[in-house]
């Protein structure tokens, strides 16, 4: 029997969805369902599905009620399309219109997932490139310590925290191994891949981390990618596996806040496009193509008033042996010896209502990163802290020296609470989505 929601869990939500969000023991938080209904168990499904061997460090497939292959190899083509913040609250918000058919059809071949923790880019993308959990690729966060360089590292741009300039340590015997300990799914076998992201990041550090052996195309426009799509389809033979990211959608959250008029317009977009590409192949292989969609997170209501800034408290950032890493939401905290104690009672005073820090040790222990083998790093990387704070609050640092952004972000992820825990799995045929269906069955 499903437990009731806790209070923070929609209402509305079906019970698939509402057993992720159950508090677990002992931390008595949600957790990522690393053990089948997970990013990184979508990865294993679909390079099973391939005929691929799982590396040492992959988890399981999915399990069996939501792997859209039944544990089988994939019949045709398939599509893997990451939409960034494409969370399953929006997805459902978006069926519940007046005029939200398609995106009903939709909702009705999705099974509800859990993103893994922190609920942030660059670990989900790095999970979902691996097969892997954040505690065994080592990837925690878009900021995070690398003990190799000694330095505070913007994962995105590949340079130290602080220098404008990309790349910076993207040297030319510089190679992915330095950040992640964990082989991609083309490189174990997924062969003849094609990834599909943005032309500027043709060539960059995290590029390579998460297409290491498969082929990349860079598109410049949404309806570029779109023709792109087709084109790449349309190869005779198709590529066994198109990997396509798309980040509008997150970039729109992340501006206006995910309640915005303009986040269900972006929406709208996304399902026009896959139409749009379903028309574009054709019959024959829109049917032999099976679509996968899903995110790296969804986003939570972020109040600038209410983020928690480090920098302008004196006595935290004395205590501070780093600038705080991992994500505004999920904050990792190392602290200079001797003053371990006195940063948490600082914390205490300084954290809003809700608020929890867990040590290294309970938040690795019970799970939150994933299971063991652990990354060698991950320690280092993680720090002595985990600092969650409850939406729309947030923990933010600016560099010495340095103005603070001018751009307010009013959406937000990185933490535990359903909006950015859960996002979608939409499975189906690409006929299927591009079509309207009336014998569609809801998953949960």
């Amino acid at each position: 029997m499903t437990a009731s929601p806790p209070p923070s869990v929609p209402r509305d939500w079906p019970p698939g969805a509402v057993d992720l969000l159950l508090p677990r023991a002992p931390l008595g938080l949600p957790l990522p369902a690393y053990e089948g209904r997970s990013l990184p168990n979508v990865a294993a499904s679909v390079a099973l599905a391939l005929g691929a061997t799982p590396s040492p460090a992959s988890l399981g497939p999915l399990a069996p009620a939501v792997d859209p292959f039944h544990g089988r190899r994939a019949d045709g083509p398939v599509l893997l399309f990451v939409v960034d913040g494409f969370g399953y609250g929006l997805l459902r918000r978006r069926a519940s219109r007046p005029d939200g058919a398609t995106a009903g059809r939709w909702l009705a071949r999705t099974a509800p997932l859990t993103s893994v923790f922190p609920t942030t880019t660059t670990a989900a993308l790095t999970s979902l490139a691996t097969a892997a959990p954040p505690s065994r690729h080592g990837v925690v966060g878009y900021r995070q310590f690398l003990p190799r360089f000694g330095s505070v590292v913007d994962v995105l741009r590949m340079s130290p925290y602080g220098v404008s300039t990309p790349e910076t340590l993207v040297g030319p015997s510089w190679s992915r191994e330095e950040l992640v300990g964990a082989p991609t799914i083309y490189r174990s076998g997924a062969a003849g891949a094609v990834a599909l992201s943005r032309e500027e990041f043709v060539g960059r550090g995290f590029t390579r981390v998460l297409y290491d052996a498969a082929a990349f195309e860079g598109y410049w426009s949404w309806s570029d990618m779109a023709a792109a799509l087709v084109r790449l389809l349309g190869r005779e033979p198709p590529p066994p596996l198109v990997v396509a990211y798309w980040d509008e959608l997150d970039t729109i959250e992340h501006l206006r806040g995910p309640a915005d008029p303009s986040v269900e317009l972006e929406v709208d977009r996304l399902l026009a496009f896959v139409e749009f590409v379903a028309r574009g192949v054709g019959p024959r292989l829109a049917r032999a193509t099976t679509v996968l969609v899903t995110a790296d997170h969804g986003l939570v209501p972020a109040d600038p008033a209410r983020q928690v800034a480090v920098d302008t408290a004196p006595g935290l950032v004395a205590r501070l042996a780093r600038p705080p890493t991992g994500d505004r939401r999920a904050a990792f905290l190392k602290a200079r010896p001797g003053e371990l104690a006195a940063l948490r009672r600082d914390l205490d005073q300084r954290l809003p209502e809700g608020a929890r820090v867990l040590t290294r040790e309970e938040a690795l222990g019970h799970g939150l990163f994933g299971p063991p083998p652990y990354h060698a790093e991950l320690d280092e990387r993680v720090g002595d802290l985990v600092v969650l704070v409850p939406s729309p609050s947030g923990v933010t640092y600016t560099l010495p020296g340095r103005a603070r952004e001018r751009r307010e972000l009013l959406g937000a992820h990185g933490g535990l609470e359903a909006e950015e825990l859960v996002v979608p799995l939409v499975a189906a045929a690409l006929e299927d989505l591009g079509r309207d269906a009336s014998d569609a069955t809801p998953k949960g």
